[in-house]
């Protein structure tokens, strides 16, 4: 089965992420990636964006993702309140793998897979331009899979 798309063609571009500083707390942290998440959709919350907050240093290089694992993770043992002296970068996943823009989507499904990881970062040299997704790799299989 070949995947005739580049990861560029398929990934999220940075822009569409909110960001935070490896330095923020748990609740702002928290806020962030609700506001990335979720718009107001007639009073109510609905799931919009990304999943996903990138955790980017004062360059704005990518340091890490923080997703609601990391802030959940954290925050039950600590119900009625977020540990004050927790900070992003001590609960935020770290960067397990890269992949080019120009590269293969079958790249970046061996890359997820290899690295057990459901997000991946799109590199143009040494900047980082978006992100791939175990989903959008899902979807581009089915997609060939239908053709």
């Amino acid at each position: 089965m070949q995947l005739k798309q580049t990861i560029k063609e398929r990934m999220i571009p940075i822009e569409n992420y909110a960001t935070i500083a490896a330095d923020a707390t748990l609740r702002e942290a928290a806020l962030s990636l609700r506001t990335s998440f979720c718009e107001l959709d007639g009073g109510m919350r609905a799931a919009a964006g990304p999943r996903n907050v990138l955790v980017t240093d004062e360059n704005d290089r990518l340091l890490g993702i923080l997703d609601f694992m990391c802030f959940l993770e954290n925050y039950f043992p600590q119900i009625g309140g977020l540990p004050e002296k927790l900070k992003v970068k001590d609960i935020m996943l770290k960067v397990k793998g890269t992949i080019n823009a120009e590269a293969s989507m079958e790249d970046g499904f061996r890359t997820i897979v290899q690295n057990k990881i459901s997000i991946l970062p799109v590199y143009e040299g040494e900047k980082a331009v978006g992100l791939i997704r175990d989903t959008d790799i899902f979807l581009a299989i089915t997609e060939n899979l239908e053709a």
